[in-house]
C-alpha cells in the first residue's frame, strides 16, 4: 500500500528537514504528530498539511492543480533558538525539496520513490504567542513560531 498525496507531502518534507538537521544540528526532533511534541525534549519541529485547494486545470475536465498549505511549527528552547531554527528552515525549504511516494506495510515505510519536486510558492512566518506570561506557559509553548508554506507539486491530477 502507498501513502496518498497529502501524506507523501508531509513525509517528504519531514525526511528533507531531518536530513538537513542531521547534517547541521544536533538534538532536533522533526515529527508528524503534534501531540508527540509535548512528550519529547526541545527543540522540536512539527510538520502537517492544512488547507488544500484543487483548482480546475481545464474547463470541462475533472483534472486539477493541487495547492497545499503546509504548517511547520517551531518549538524552540529559547527565543534565540526559535529564531535560528525558523531562519534555518526558511533558508532550506524555500528552494523546495524532493517529492517521494512512500510504500508502507503494517504502518511502516518500506520504500520511497522519487516522483518530482515540492515547489514552495510562498512562505509566511508568524510568532505563536497567546499573551500569557512565559513562566506560566507549558515549556513547549514558550518559544514558538509557525511557518506557513504554500506548495505545489507542479502536476495536474486526473
Amino acid at each position: 500500500m502507498a501513502y496518498r498525496t497529502s501524506r507523501n507531502i508531509e513525509a517528504s518534507i519531514i525526511d528533507f528537514l531531518k536530513e538537513n538537521f542531521d547534517d547541521d544540528w544536533t538534538g532536533i526532533s522533526v515529527e508528524k504528530s503534534f501531540a508527540r511534541i509535548y512528550d519529547i525534549t526541545l527543540p522540536s519541529i512539527c510538520i502537517r498539511t492544512n488547507v488544500t485547494s484543487h483548482d480546475k486545470a481545464e474547463i470541462g475536465e475533472n483534472s486539477t492543480k493541487r495547492t497545499v498549505q503546509v504548517l511547520i511549527d517551531i518549538f524552540g528552547s529559547d527565543d534565540g533558538n526559535k529564531l535560528d531554527l525558523t531562519d534555518y528552515i526558511v533558508e532550506k525549504i524555500k528552494g523546495g525539496c524532493p517529492y517521494y511516494i512512500y510504500t508502507i506495510s503494517h504502518g511502516i515505510i518500506q520504500s520511497k520513490t522519487a516522483s518530482g519536486r515540492i515547489r514552495v510558492t510562498s512562505i509566511e512566518v508568524t510568532p505563536v504567542d497567546d499573551n500569557t506570561e512565559k513562566s506560566k506557559q507549558d515549556v513547549h509553548d514558550r518559544f514558538r513560531n509557525l511557518i506557513t508554506l504554500s506548495i505545489s507539486l507542479g502536476k495536474i491530477e486526473a
